[in-house]
Order: C-alpha cells, then structure tokens, then sequence
C-alpha cells in the first residue's frame, strides 16, 4: 500500500489536510512510469535486429501485479491509447491489449492462492507473447501487417528483461511507500 487511509477531513488539522493533498500525487507514479517507458521505446537500438522489448506492457503488468488498485484495465487502455498515438500504430490496437493484459492479471491474482515470482514471470511472458499474437491479425485488419521474427524477438526480448523492469518498479513502489505521510489517528 502507498499510504494508510488518511482520518476523515474534518478530523483533520490543516496541516494534515495539506500534506494528505500533496501526498496524493503518488496514486498517479505507474501511470507516469508507462508513460515513461512509451517514450523510451521511441529511442533507436544500434542493433542490426529489432530487439526493443515490449517495455510498456510489461510496466503495465508490473503495475497491475504490485499495486492493482493503480492500474486498472482504464488506465492501462489510456497507457495503449497513448503508445499507440506515439508509435503510430491504428487507435485502439494496444489500447485494447493492455486492457485485457491489465485484467487478465487480476484474474490471475483470484485464481492463483500462492504465487511465486516464477509464476509471475511465466504469466506475464505468456500475455506477452499473447498480446504480440494477438496484435498481428488486429494491425492486418487495419491494413498493417507487422512480419512475425521481428515480433518474436520482441517476445524473447521482454521476457529475458522481465525481472529488471520488475525490480524498477518495485523500487520504486518502496520509495513511494517510505515518503508516505504517516498518519496519527486518534
């Protein structure tokens, strides 16, 4: 969790008050993050093959997993609206994606009683290779066909750099956790 529950407002002294509304910046960090990521996938590899993994996604799902109440599936269509605006891809292509991945995962956490970070990674690189799938026959119905190698070493890519980007966040959902105002109630 990032902060407790704040005490109802009127509880509150004024100082308080201000602190619990400059502390609410922090529900918006994953949003920020993946936006982030979006802009970093735009950066060019000096690789002879198209290895830029599928940061976004993966950021999307990272999120979903720590903190699920900070991603919901409408924030993660808005992170595929805005990579798919940013790389030029039809409207709605990632959007929907990172929806149903951002979902997919909540479901995930219903079923799944214990879950260990293997399990994590062998899900998320299975909705990784299933959004990339999937997001073959959507861009040739909108006139787009991608080559299918380039999109597997994508797949490849994400899930060998799975384990970093989930550390990142997880660094930084501490960081998060340790500058939350602490909150005396009573």
């Amino acid at each position: 969790m990032i902060a407790s529950p704040p005490p109802p407002a009127l509880l509150m002294t004024p100082d308080e008050r201000r602190r619990w509304l400059l502390s609410l910046w922090r529900y918006a960090v994953p949003a920020l993050l993946c936006a982030g990521l979006v802009v970093m996938m735009l950066a060019p590899l000096p690789l002879p093959v198209p290895a830029m993994p599928n940061l976004v996604l993966m950021g999307v799902l990272a999120w979903a997993i720590l903190q699920p109440a900070l991603m919901p599936a409408w924030l993660a269509f808005l992170i595929g609206a805005l990579a798919d605006l940013l790389f030029g891809l039809p409207l709605g292509v990632n959007a929907t994606l990172f929806a149903v991945a951002a979902g997919s995962i909540r479901l995930l956490d219903l079923l799944l009683v214990e879950r260990s970070h293997l399990v994590d990674w062998l899900a998320v690189s299975l909705l990784v290779l299933a959004c990339t799938l999937a997001s073959g026959p959507l861009l040739s119905l909108a006139g787009r066909p991608l080559p299918v190698l380039p999109m597997l070493w994508q797949v490849l890519t994400s899930m060998i750099a799975w384990p970093l980007l989930l550390r990142l966040c997880v660094a930084v959902q501490h960081r998060l956790a340790r500058s939350a105002p602490r909150w005396s109630h009573g």
